[in-house]
């Protein structure tokens, strides 16, 4: 027997399905749908969260409830950087795939840390060293969170002597951070390979409150390791993306297809 967050989940449903509340409409608040359904609060925040986790509505903090239209995803592709325009890399400009989405905007900050621990780790250097660490927001105009958080660590010694100052902007170019490959390059650190680590996983709390995520919407994650040709990692990066809002595009290019071009 259905529960009754269930049924009124239910209810709710079909009655978004059918249009009653139009495209992008606003639902009832929850004290209009306590009094609709003759439910306690909790009981109404339940069925809410289960439609917000099948993507059905959308909860703004302080605006209310709203109906969830589909918005073309953008894509986070593994090959971005063979798909540069080679004057684009003789700039230090790369513009990286997003998707059907041109509006996307990210904004870029930067600053000087030191290397906790786990981190550290990953590079292979001893915690507490100092590392330049740039944090990305991908957003969408019409959202009111980001759609991808990353945050890139550089080892401070090995790029000091790189064009800093108004070069940071162009991390603007892609919500993904790849512009410090060209950084890397102007003071001779070449990066050889690239590794990635993908997984889907409920958000944290600290990851729902920063994405704007309710119950039911998975994050993926990314960590990627940048090595240069002797191994060593000359950047760590920690990618976190709404999986409501990104899909990951990885292409491998098949054995003896170079032969055959």
């Amino acid at each position: 027997m259905a529960k009754r967050y269930e049924e009124i989940a239910a209810d709710l449903r079909r009655r978004i399905r059918s249009g009653e509340f139009g495209t992008e409409g606003r639902l009832p608040s929850e004290s209009a749908l306590v009094r609709t359904y003759k439910a306690g609060t909790p009981t109404v925040r339940q069925a809410l969260g289960l439609l917000v986790g099948e993507g059905l509505i959308a909860k703004y903090h302080g605006r209310g409830t709203f109906v969830r239209t589909d918005v073309p995803l953008i894509e986070y592709a593994n090959d971005r950087p063979s798909q540069l325009a080679p004057r684009e890399r003789g700039r230090g400009r790369g513009r990286g795939r997003t998707g059907l989405d041109a509006d996307l905007k990210v904004s870029t900050t930067s600053g000087e840390v030191v290397a906790p621990p786990e981190i550290a780790d990953l590079m292979g250097i001893e915690a507490g060293t100092p590392l330049l660490e740039f944090v990305h927001l991908g957003q969408r105009p019409q959202d009111e969170y980001p759609c991808s958080v990353v945050r890139s660590y550089l080892r401070y010694d090995m790029v000091a002597g790189a064009p800093w100052g108004p070069e940071l902007t162009l991390a603007g170019e892609t919500p993904w951070g790849d512009v410090y490959q060209h950084w890397l390059a102007a003071v001779g650190v070449e990066a050889d390979h690239v590794e990635e680590r993908l997984t889907a996983r409920p958000p944290t709390a600290d990851e729902a409150a920063e994405l704007g995520v309710g119950p039911g919407t998975s994050v993926l994650y990314i960590q990627r390791i940048a090595r240069d040709a002797e191994g060593r990692a000359v950047e760590v990066a920690h990618l976190l993306m709404r999986g409501d809002r990104i899909a990951a595009v990885y292409t491998t290019p098949m054995s003896g297809a170079s032969a055959r071009h």
